[in-house]
């Protein structure tokens, strides 16, 4: 692990009305590292993850980015502590009726008021990194679903995050498309970015994440190295989950 982490969540949780969806999450990740988070449908991970920018309101508990609480503070504050998380969903979310270069430019234009030719600049960049700049003035239908995977990525990094979050990104794709938006996040982490990932992408996770956790109940029940928890899981209920899914 390396140096202070860039998150982290500390006494996490998460009630809707009487049900805990999150029980006392603790969670560092370094600058850098590639955590991954498996688990049952209902185990609360893709609730941890819109907590991490506040796009659920945890219960209690503390969100630190880059050393900086974001439970605490302004609007304003919240704010711009958002712009350095950047997130990306299972949907695209992209504007049909705007190009894709000019999806990218949005939120530098709105958000970091970039002028028009450097958030072009900045988003054909970022277009190049995930493989599309060559697409940039194509309309998202005319796009595969990857495709649109990949512009959703490049979106959140024109804002230049110093932290991604993926919910499950590749989950709505078909098979033969996964691949592309993986190799994207391989090259990520290859760059050194901070990444918490959500997915059932268990040979992703095996080859390319520095540590798995595994989610259960609301709760983190264990977790390792890959090695570690696809290769001699201690808890019964990770043996059980990955019998499942790793057959």
């Amino acid at each position: 692990m390396k140096n202070r982490p860039m998150l982290e969540i500390v006494s996490l949780q998460k009630r809707f009305g009487d049900n805990i969806v999150l029980r006392d999450i603790n969670l560092k990740v370094a600058k850098g590292e590639l955590v991954f988070i498996i688990g049952p449908s209902g185990s609360g991970k893709s609730t941890m993850l819109r907590c991490c920018n506040r796009l659920e309101q945890p219960s209690s508990g503390d969100i630190i980015i880059d050393g900086r609480n974001i439970m605490s503070g302004t609007s304003r504050d919240l704010d711009r502590m958002r712009l350095k998380v950047g997130m990306v969903f299972q949907g695209f979310h992209l504007y049909p009726h705007m190009s894709v270069v000019k999806n990218v430019m949005l939120a530098q234009r709105k958000a970091l008021n970039r002028s028009a030719e450097e958030a072009r600049a900045r988003s054909i960049d970022m277009l190049d990194r995930v493989g599309l700049a060559h697409k940039a003035d194509a309309m998202p239908a005319e796009l595969s679903g990857g495709q649109q995977q990949r512009v959703a990525i490049a979106r959140a990094l024109a804002l230049d995050p110093l932290v991604m979050l993926f919910d499950e990104p590749t989950s709505a794709l078909d098979p033969e498309l996964v691949g592309s938006v993986l190799a994207v996040m391989k090259d990520l982490k290859t760059k050194d970015m901070t990444m918490l990932v959500v997915s059932h992408e268990m040979g992703f996770a095996r080859e390319t994440a520095d540590r798995v956790i595994f989610m259960d109940g609301g709760v983190v029940v264990e977790e390792g190295t890959p090695e570690e928890i696809f290769g001699a899981p201690k808890a019964e209920r990770t043996k059980a989950f990955l019998s499942r899914v790793t057959r």
